[in-house]
């Protein structure tokens, strides 16, 4: 509004110029986990912190970062790993203010990863409690059984809506029920006001065949004209992913339908890489270089970033972030700052020694010819020890489409 500009204005000359780093009492300088967060910016002439300075403060850091670097990178957080409603109070008042503060975080989803689940109720909380924070919600219909699939989600967007939700992705999800994403979506009717409608797609998909049906699939979701937000499943191929936002593009704007789009991304860690590796999600496939090391990992989805980023493809990070370390690899992987997400890295897995490393690679070797394969070529430097067993692929017989 013009008197937040006002105000922003006449505050910007108070404040020390530049972007102070973060530290609390009793933290080193060289604490290296808050070095993205911002500096209190504080007004000279103020000794205490009133709402109106932090909130402005907040805002004249976002302004910073957008000046020094374009466009400023934000990115969705989908909430991994929270199970109950006191876990959402307790992150939304702790780390998640935090990466609010630190300009980084545009929205919030709420994943359905099973039956029962009181996504409403969480919703509300995070609404509460960071207000300003767009909140999606995830609507599983292998998780959300019912007689009457359409009306029920209906029922559910309403109550959704009237506690602040602004957009819900509605997925099949795999091994779901045959009244599927599709079908919900030809019998709801009216969508509820103020509501934004998405819907997941996996333009990342190993065979051709496989990504045909899940384009057309989109296309019959789309002609619904309830769609209004695409969700990319998460996938570190470039030609795929600049292939597949190039179909939602052109395919919406032939029907004549106005869609914003999001895709997946992960946050290099030890764990996540070690699960996508034995047991991969159903449908999602990796390249070498990603399931190779942490380095790999982070290689691999600065590429697919820099995709989104030059398609105009926000992201949403797929990763538990629970630490002020993660939001400084969340922020460092979003600056496109590999220095300092490299260093980060390797505080959590530092590199083997190069003795190790090379037993590993030839290891590791496959023969020329062996079983008609060819040894395959070398792409990047190997710049730690692969320190993982070998790919156990666990693709399940679960459908793609969702």
């Amino acid at each position: 509004s013009s008197a937040a500009l006002r105000m922003l204005v006449s505050l910007k000359a108070k404040y020390s110029p530049g972007l102070a780093p973060y530290h609390k009492p009793g933290r080193s300088s060289g604490d290296k986990s808050r070095r993205f967060l911002p500096g209190p910016l504080r007004p000279k002439s103020q000794s205490i912190q009133s709402l109106p300075y932090r909130a402005a403060a907040i805002t004249l850091f976002a302004l910073a970062r957008r000046g020094r670097r374009g466009p400023m990178p934000t990115c969705r957080l989908e909430l991994m790993g929270i199970h109950d409603s006191s876990g959402y109070q307790r992150h939304a008042r702790g780390l998640l203010q935090k990466a609010q503060s630190a300009g980084v975080l545009s929205g919030l989803n709420i994943p359905n990863k099973k039956p029962g689940e009181p996504l409403i109720e969480w919703a509300g909380i995070l609404v509460k409690e960071l207000p300003g924070v767009e909140v999606t919600v995830h609507y599983s219909l292998k998780h959300q059984r019912s007689s009457n699939s359409a009306e029920a989600f209906h029922e559910w967007c309403m109550d959704a809506a009237r506690v602040g939700v602004r957009r819900v992705l509605l997925v099949t999800g795999p091994n779901g029920p045959r009244h599927d994403a599709v079908r919900v979506l030809q019998q709801l009717g009216r969508p509820v006001s103020g509501l934004r409608y998405g819907v997941a797609f996996n333009a990342c998909l190993p065979s051709e065949a496989a990504r045909e049906a899940e384009r057309q699939r989109l296309v019959q979701k789309l002609r619904t004209g309830v769609v209004q937000d695409v969700w990319l499943n998460t996938g570190v191929d470039e030609d795929l992913l600049r292939e597949g936002i190039q179909f939602v593009r052109e395919t919406s704007t032939r029907l004549g339908v106005q869609v914003e789009l999001f895709a997946s991304a992960m946050l290099p860690s030890v764990a996540q890489l070690q699960q996508m590796r034995e047991r991969p999600w159903n449908g999602v496939q990796f390249s070498e270089e990603f399931l190779s090391s942490l380095r790999g990992m982070a290689q691999a989805t600065s590429k697919a970033l820099d995709v989104f980023r030059d398609n105009g493809v926000e992201p949403i990070v797929e990763s538990k972030v629970r630490t002020s370390t993660d939001l400084s690899k969340l922020s460092a992987i979003l600056d496109n700052d590999t220095t300092t997400l490299h260093a980060l890295i390797d505080e959590e897995s530092p590199p083997a020694s190069a003795e190790r490393e090379k037993q590993e690679i030839t290891k590791n070797k496959v023969p020329e010819g062996a079983l008609g394969l060819r040894r395959p070529p070398k792409q990047v430097e190997v710049a730690e020890l692969q320190r993982f067993p070998p790919v156990k692929r666990r693709w399940g017989n679960g459908r793609p489409d969702v």
